[in-house]
Formats: structure tokens, sequence, C-alpha cells
């Protein structure tokens, strides 16, 4: 049985970085250099800092990136002024993939023709010395955003730079945005990812790491969400990441999304401490729902908001934030600014929330946990002697089935649909180790989708629950 282990800490640490440091597009980077800003950086700007101060709503960051210097460095303030409590650093989708050739080029055509020409920030091609100017006169933790199976090069830099947040992980990186990048390669690369974080890390600072637990933000149930926010939160304590975030995308049904962040809170508390991790702190992330948005600025602002208030009545310690333009295409800086504005404004004035234990919620919670620990123990009890091998073989075999992910490991067999309280509920399980009375509890909950039209399990059934916000 391949269980997690502190003794599963990555052997060799410092001849591979060594190694990983040698390929720097934009010059030379040494151990010490990062260890040495890191240092000179004042609390403010570690996440692990601002999560685990005492707050009265949950912290607000929102998107964006560029292909250039100037306009990045100029969301950044604008972001500051707004009031955002995190400032992202969205990657490019060519260093997502690690074509810097590629990133490097159209940087240069971007300056050139004074236009971007990619769709986030080539930081591996600026380099960590001028992107540490993006900051100059920003007090707030800094957050990196990207999709890469292999994330080593730019969580490097990233560190280098003085961002203390690292959004990602093996499978919540690789399953929605891969075909065919191998699993067991992207979880070794990101061991290092995580094993690099716990080396920049001290007690008192500590280099804050997140998952991405929206996956690919379509009909995923709750107890998949869970799974792998929990596998991921394992690989990284194996490594000895002292401060990390699960989390989920909105999922439509406030029942959920209420159980779900339950589930999560008890289940991470319960697996750290079996496995000897209690050390590790957690927090909660909540994203703003992230499949189709209404193209109605009315109707998109009205989601924010009502977004807000679920971040706050789930208790998330940090709200990651759309902007009323998602429909549309990249948001401008002004539509970002205006959305964290919004969502101050709401999180300001929330609601108290006494539905956190009520029976129905509870009830949904103990189904998401059963279903999350049954599929736990299908990987825990895997024949291979590692943790990171046990998920990988558990995928191979479909025992995790993430709907809609391309990735070719990716069994594909798992079938869910809306239902009570608009759910996403499991109607075919394909190989998911679910005990029967628990599936027939989902398909009943499922069948409730029946009430609102007369082809349930159809292509229409599924393109209205996928549109469940976007349509009006």
């Amino acid at each position: 049985m391949g269980l997690p282990s502190p003794s599963a800490r990555l052997r060799d640490f410092d001849t591979l970085r060594l190694r990983i440091l040698e390929n720097v597009p934009a010059g030379p980077l040494s151990p010490t250099e990062t260890a040495d800003w890191l240092a000179r950086l004042p609390d403010a700007r570690f996440a692990a800092i601002a999560l685990a101060a005492p707050r009265t709503r949950p912290l607000i960051q929102p998107r964006g990136g560029f292909a250039r210097f100037a306009p990045q460095r100029d969301l950044s303030r604008a972001l500051w002024d707004a009031g955002a409590d995190f400032i992202p650093l969205t990657i490019d989708s060519h260093t997502r993939h690690n074509d810097y050739r590629t990133a490097q080029t159209l940087m240069e055509r971007s300056e050139m023709e004074d236009q971007n020409l990619l769709n986030g920030y080539p930081l591996v091609n600026h380099g960590h010395r001028e992107s540490r100017h993006l900051y100059d006169t920003i007090e707030a933790p800094v957050s990196l955003r990207h999709g890469t199976p292999d994330a080593r090069l730019l969580v490097e830099v990233a560190l280098a730079t003085g961002i203390t947040e690292i959004e990602g992980g093996a499978l919540t990186y690789t399953l929605p945005y891969s075909r065919g990048y191998p699993l067991p390669r992207a979880l070794a690369n990101w061991q290092y990812c995580d094993r690099l974080a716990a080396e920049m890390s001290t007690p008192e600072r500590p280099i804050h790491r997140e998952s991405f637990g929206v996956l690919t933000a379509t009909m995923v149930p709750p107890c998949i969400v869970a799974a792998i926010e929990l596998c991921e939160l394992l690989l990284a304590a194996e490594q000895g990441v002292m401060s990390f975030a699960f989390s989920f995308g909105q999922t439509g049904s406030l029942l959920q999304d209420l159980a779900l962040a339950k589930v999560l809170r008890e289940a991470a508390h319960d697996y750290l401490t079996r496995f000897g991790f209690s050390d590790l702190r957690t927090h909660l992330v909540f994203h703003q729902w992230m499949g189709a948005f209404p193209a109605d600025y009315d109707h998109a602002n009205a989601l924010i908001a009502t977004s807000a208030q679920t971040a706050a009545m789930v208790g998330a310690d940090k709200i990651i934030t759309k902007t009323k333009e998602e429909a549309r295409g990249i948001p401008t800086i002004e539509s970002n600014c205006e959305a964290v504005r919004l969502v101050r404004y709401t999180l300001d004035r929330q609601m108290p929330n006494g539905l956190t234990e009520c029976e129905t919620v509870a009830a949904e919670a103990d189904r998401i946990r059963l279903e999350t620990d049954a599929i736990m123990q299908a990987i825990f009890e895997q024949p291979q002697q590692a943790f990171w091998a046990s998920i990988a073989q558990a995928f191979s075999d479909g025992l995790i089935d993430v709907p809609f992910a391309p990735h070719e490991s990716n069994a594909n067999r798992l079938v869910t649909q809306r239902g009570y309280s608009d759910g996403v509920y499991i109607v075919e399980p394909g190989a998911l180790p679910i005990p029967k009375h628990l599936l027939d509890e989902e398909q009943a909950l499922a069948a409730a989708a029946g009430e609102r039209t007369n082809d349930p399990g159809s292509f229409k059934a599924m393109m209205r629950d996928i549109n469940l916000m976007a349509a009006v």
C-alpha cells in the first residue's frame, strides 16, 4: 500500500535544483539569491500570514495577466488601489507548456507593436529582477496562477520575484489542461514544486501552496473534488509544505457549496492527523462561478454579487473573483477593479449564516464524505509503494474520473446530472468505488431533474445543466 508518509520527501533535491536553475532564460539565478530576497520581504507580502490573520470576511483575489511589463504593473497597482487583498499574476499559455522560445518572441513583438499578443504574463522570460518591480508600491501577497504540468522553473522564478503563493498541482493542473502529458511525470514535477516551497519557508513565514479544485468546472461531483483536493494536500504535506489551501468552484447549488466546504475542512483535518501531518495549516478558497457566464452585464454582476455572498456563507478564507466581461473576452483593468469593488461591497454587508449545520446540509455532507472516503481508501489500497504512484494507478483504473477532462489517462466514464437543489449528482459511476446504497441516493437526487424537463439524460438536458448560470 502506498500511503502518505514524511519519508516520501524528494531525494537529491539540491542537485536537481542546480540543474533546473541552469535554464533560466532571463539570467542566472541562485538558491541563495531567492532565499535572500524572500527574507527581505515584509510580512504583508506573505500569503500564509495574510490567510492566518483574524478577519471578518473572505480575502479578495482577482485574476489578470498581460504580456508586457507596464500593463501588468498598472493592473497590479489598480487592483491594489481597488481593494484587492491578493494580487494575481496569471501566466501565458506558452509558458504553461514550457515553450519559452515562443513566449520570448511574442513578448518582444508585444513591446514593439504596443499590444498584448499573449494571454498572460511570461514571467520566466521577463525574469525575476525585472518582475520584482511590478510590486514596488504594493503591500499585499502575490499569487501565481498558471496551469502547468511542469512548473519547476516557473516556480523558481516566481519565488525569486517575491511571489509567496503558488497555485496548482499535478492533478489539478494536468487533467483539465493537458491531453498527453504523462501523469506520473507531472506528479514528480510537482513533488519538486512542493519541496521547493518547503525549502524556501520558515516556520514564521511559510511559502503558501494552493490547489485548484475547480478542475474542468463542468459537472464535477463534490466527492471527486474532495478526493482530488485531499490527494494534493497530502502530496504537499509529504514534501514538508506548512501552509496549504484546498479550493472548489461554485457548484451552482448552495446546498452542495455548504456541504462541500464542510467535508473539505473536516476530511483535511482527519487525514492530516491520520498520517502525522497535523502541523500543516489549511485554508479554504472559493472560486466564483467558473462555468458559462451570462453575457448580459446586469446578470453577470448579479451572479458575482450572489457568489460573493455564497463565499461568505461557506466561510471561505479567500474568494477568487470574476468580472462582468467573463463571457465576452479578456477583462479590462477597469472591469477587474469594478469586480473587486463589487465583491468587497457585498462581503462588507454579508448576512449571518445559520445554514451550515442544518439537517439538509448535514445529510448532503455525510453522503459526500462517505463517497470521498471510499475513493481515498481505494487509492490507499493500490499495490504501489508510493502514494503518488497509487494516485497515478487509480486514475488509470478509473477509480477517479473527472467529467469532461481531456487527459488521456482520464476514463471519462463518469456521468453526472443536475437534480435536487441544482446539485451535481452521479447517474453513471463508471469505475468509481462508490457503495451501491450511496449511488442509489445520488441517482434518486438526480432524478429530481425530471421535474424541470421531460428529457433527463439527453443532450438538451446536459446543455441546460452546463449553462445553468448563463441561461436567461
